[in-house]
């Protein structure tokens, strides 16, 4: 083999070494830059996420506000109701123990 052949040899050597390298870089730069992008997208997932709970739990305490404002106002007409009825017996109440005081 001539020296001129051994030099092709060697010179095709480096040039694959080179490429490998090169191959090498691009593929770790592809992860990198596949790595980054997932870490902005879980990001920005997590954000909407914490946006979404943060409005659900909004919306469940004014509906927890609203429900409660309800039985309120139910339980005070229920109240009223009850007063009201226990008036018109009232005067029926007190004429009944009057009686019976007065007849012991």
């Amino acid at each position: 083999m001539s020296i001129e052949a051994i030099r092709e040899i060697q010179d095709v050597e480096k040039s694959m070494d080179g490429s490998r390298g090169e191959a090498r870089a691009k593929a770790q730069k592809i992860i990198a830059d596949a790595e980054g992008q997932g870490r902005e997208l879980l990001q920005r997932r997590q954000e909407a996420a914490a946006a979404r709970e943060a409005e659900e739990m909004r919306d469940a305490g004014e509906q927890a506000q609203k429900r409660r404002e309800e039985i309120l106002a139910a339980a005070g007409e229920e109240c009223r109701r009850l007063e009201a009825a226990a008036a018109e017996h009232m005067a029926a109440a007190v004429k009944s123990i009057v009686e019976r005081v007065v007849e012991s």
